[in-house]
């Protein structure tokens, strides 16, 4: 009686296959859930550049990164105060923000708002008090 054997390439393309699949399978479980479009909105509001960075869009609220540059005027913005929220045209309430590096021409820091932002909504952030309001508009994924 003999055996029927598989031949070895087989057996390599087999365990290539299950590799593949655990791999994409892996890809997909550490991708973030509900992360925003990583879509950078840049503006010049005068002499203050401004960038902002949908960090969190989802129902646990809504997180931005925002960088304001200048080398004229001075950036004593208060941000939680002059940033305006607005999930499908409603106003949400105040933002917090965690500073992470400062100073008269370069601030940076986080944004974020404690108000679930439910998906596909219409999100907008508005930021008063530079030379000219900064409007960023993303659809929560």
């Amino acid at each position: 009686m003999s055996r029927l054997m598989p031949r070895p390439a087989v057996v390599v393309a087999a365990i290539l296959s299950l590799l593949l699949v655990a791999a994409v399978i892996w890809w997909l479980a550490a991708r973030p859930s509900g992360a925003p479009p990583a879509r950078t909105s840049t503006i010049q509001a005068g002499a203050v550049e401004v960038s902002v960075t949908p960090l969190v869009l989802d129902r646990s609220g809504a997180r931005f990164k925002i960088t304001l540059d200048t080398h004229t005027v001075p950036l004593d913005l208060d941000l939680p105060r002059a940033a305006i929220l607005r999930i499908d045209a409603r106003a949400m309430s105040q933002a917090i923000w965690n500073e992470t590096a400062g100073g008269s021409h370069h601030r940076e820091g986080t944004l974020a708002f404690a108000d679930p932002v439910p998906p596909g909504a219409a999100v907008e952030l508005r930021i008063t008090g530079l030379p000219k309001d900064v409007t960023s508009v993303w659809t929560a994924p």
